[in-house]
């Protein structure tokens, strides 16, 4: 007779025979299914190419740079600020400066109708020629007598210009300082005065241009090939 004890021994290593295959294949199952998960993960990388289609707006970034270039357009407005005005300077030519004359260089023209010795009866009057005298008698001749020449119009405010049919211009000036003398040779159209008062006239303005420096002591003055005086003899037409 078989004791309940072994009875049940044995019906205990029936029992694990039975579920150890159960165990066995249960299990399988599951290695067998591990490997499939790695296929889903290849499908993601295929989303991530569609961001970068996104940067194309980058286009819109050059709006910026049009703000740039108008504000700095409007900066250049110190260009309307020329005030070095060097024009004055130039436009002294014209001016008719009579009175106190001292250390200028100055021409002379005529003031008609004075009673006075010049002329028939006129008076020269000093006109600064804009130039301040320089201690130089060649330099500052040349200056007065080109001043002189240039004067261009028969008058100039109130004052007469006998010179102003004439297109002359100087062409050398020579100066020695121990003698006081002076040779002026002068060039260009020369048209003589038809009135005798005018001859007069002519003659004391270029004269007295030249005398103005006390230096000046003798004077000859030339008109191309002749002599100025003899050109502006009273009485020879």
């Amino acid at each position: 007779m078989i004791s309940k004890k072994s009875l049940m021994i044995i019906c205990c290593l029936l029992l694990i025979i039975v579920t150890i295959p159960a165990c066995t294949s249960s299990t399988t199952p599951q290695l067998v299914s591990s490997p499939q998960p790695p296929t889903d993960t290849i499908i993601p990388p295929t989303d991530t190419p569609l961001p970068p289609t996104i940067t194309a707006t980058a286009t819109e970034t050059n709006t910026p740079t049009a703000t740039a270039t108008k504000t700095r357009t409007s900066t250049p407005t110190p260009t309307s600020t020329p005030t070095p005005t060097p024009t004055p300077s130039q436009t002294p030519t014209e001016s008719i400066q009579v009175g106190n004359t001292s250390g200028l260089i100055v021409k002379y023209l005529v003031l008609q109708g004075t009673g006075g010795p010049t002329g028939c009866g006129d008076s020269l009057v000093p006109v600064s020629a804009d130039f301040l005298r320089t201690g130089d008698v060649k330099e500052d001749l040349k200056i007065a007598l080109k001043r002189l020449f240039s004067t261009g119009t028969k008058y100039a405010g109130n004052l007469y210009n006998p010179l102003y049919q004439s297109k002359v211009s100087v062409s050398d000036v020579s100066f020695k300082k121990f003698s006081g003398k002076v040779t002026i040779h002068l060039t260009g159209s020369f048209t003589k005065p038809k009135e005798d008062c005018d001859k007069l006239l002519y003659r004391a303005q270029v004269w007295a241009t030249v005398r103005q420096f006390p230096e000046v002591k003798n004077i000859t003055i030339w008109m191309n090939k002749y002599l100025l005086g003899d050109l502006l003899v009273v009485g020879d037409n």
